[in-house]
């Protein structure tokens, strides 16, 4: 069973590669500005020109817009020209799971707009995630309310959380290498659809939570 894995919500992302349920290969770089150009090339080099695969996980958000759409859109192209299983993992649950021990309580701070970040406040427990308080999209000033009983904080948000909030420089952080999500976790916890289906790839969809900037704009939706 080779497994491909796909994660693109922030500006560092990653693709990994699982054989028989154990990691192979997982390449982690930086995206900003150069997904388009660099992520099929990077899914080549770890999984060959062939493409045998036999099951897809992908990230599907909150975080980067263009970032999640790239990632999703590159996952739901090569499950429909392989007819292989595709499944969406919560961006949220990948950076939880990814950060510390199990049986811990662990608040998630995204980045979003100026002001705002994605939280969320999870528990860890025989390697699934159980939510404690769903993601929100949320001003920073009243963020430790919601996260204030966190054993452990994770994500990219939380520079700007602290300058709204203090009181969340009192938690423990999970730093580097675990404060970005990592396309090898979002393998891990996928739950898959039980085979191909164009009905189910066709409605999976990233989580944004937060309109684009064209949306704010403009007044459009984008699907």
């Amino acid at each position: 069973m080779r497994t491909l894995g796909i994660e693109t919500s922030t500006h560092i992302s990653s693709v990994a590669l699982f054989e028989s349920g154990k990691l192979v290969a997982e390449d982690i770089f930086s995206s900003r500005l150069v997904l388009c150009d660099q992520l099929t090339r990077r899914i080549v080099r770890i999984v060959g020109t062939e493409m045998a695969l036999e099951r897809i996980a992908v990230s599907c958000g909150p975080g980067s817009f263009t970032g999640l759409r790239i990632g999703l859109a590159t996952a739901k192209a090569l499950g429909h020209a392989l007819e292989i299983p595709v499944a969406c993992v919560p961006t949220q649950h990948v950076l939880a799971a990814g950060c510390g021990p199990e049986h811990i309580s662990v608040g998630v701070i995204q980045r979003a707009r100026i002001g705002h970040v994605y939280a969320g406040l999870y528990r860890i427990h025989e390697g699934a995630v159980e939510c404690l308080s769903d993601v929100e999209l949320m001003e920073t000033a009243g963020l430790h309310d919601k996260l204030g009983e966190a054993e452990l904080v994770v994500g990219d948000g939380w520079a700007e959380a602290v300058a709204g909030d203090e009181r969340l420089a009192e938690l423990r952080q999970a730093g580097p290498p675990y404060d970005i999500p990592r396309a090898s976790i979002t393998v891990i916890l996928a739950e898959w659809p039980e085979e191909f289906s164009i009905e189910q790839l066709a409605a999976l969809k990233p989580e944004y939570l937060l309109a684009s900037q064209a949306e704010r704009i403009h007044g459009i939706e984008i699907q």
